[in-house]
């Protein structure tokens, strides 16, 4: 995951592993439900199945490799490459989709830049109002740039949130408000 900034153990980032997922996902138009439901990448892709890509197999393992691509978030274990994802390794069909697409997954995580967010003064608010330092507080959150709003609490310390919810500071604020005064 690529960091924008940490305050006192608060970080948020573009996570390579969920963007593969949601890449191929995408390029291919896999239908696929899983929870929670996350929109389409924001700009649209062009749907693109290369050769020697199985999209109905794809199609099969997606719901997993997505749960492991959570997993992988929230444990802070991503790889470091879109191909080595440890949750690839028993997903053929989806590892090579993977490499089959790899150069646009590339561009695209490489053009993300995370979203600036007013964690600053959410916590200095939330110190105010308890009257002491918020120790200890632990809050990732992942920023994936999908269309629509999104912000899903994946696991206690973990948020799921679309680029387009962070750029809009009165609905950020007031989420991570919410988030934050649970875990102080």
């Amino acid at each position: 995951m690529r960091f924008a900034r940490e305050v006192s153990g608060i970080s948020h980032g573009v996570s390579l592993g969920l963007l593969t997922a949601l890449y191929v996902r995408d390029s291919l138009a896999l239908s696929v439900d899983v929870e929670p439901h996350v929109p389409g990448l924001e700009p649209s892709l062009p749907v693109r199945v290369p050769a020697g890509v199985d999209r109905a197999a794809v199609t099969a393992e997606w719901p997993g490799w997505w749960a492991d691509a959570l997993d992988a978030c929230t444990r802070g274990t991503e790889a470091a490459t879109p191909e080595d994802a440890p949750g690839l390794l028993t997903r053929p069909a989806s590892h090579a989709a993977v490499l089959a697409l790899k150069p646009g997954i590339g561009e695209l995580h490489r053009v993300q830049s995370p979203a600036a967010l007013p964690i600053g003064d959410v916590l200095r608010g939330i110190e105010s109002r308890i009257g002491r330092w918020a120790q200890s507080v632990e809050l990732h959150i992942a920023e994936v740039p999908v269309d629509g709003l999104l912000w899903e609490r994946i696991a206690p310390a973990h948020v799921l949130a679309s680029t387009r919810f962070l750029n809009d500071p009165g609905r950020t604020a007031p989420a991570l408000r919410a988030v934050l005064e649970d875990l102080v």
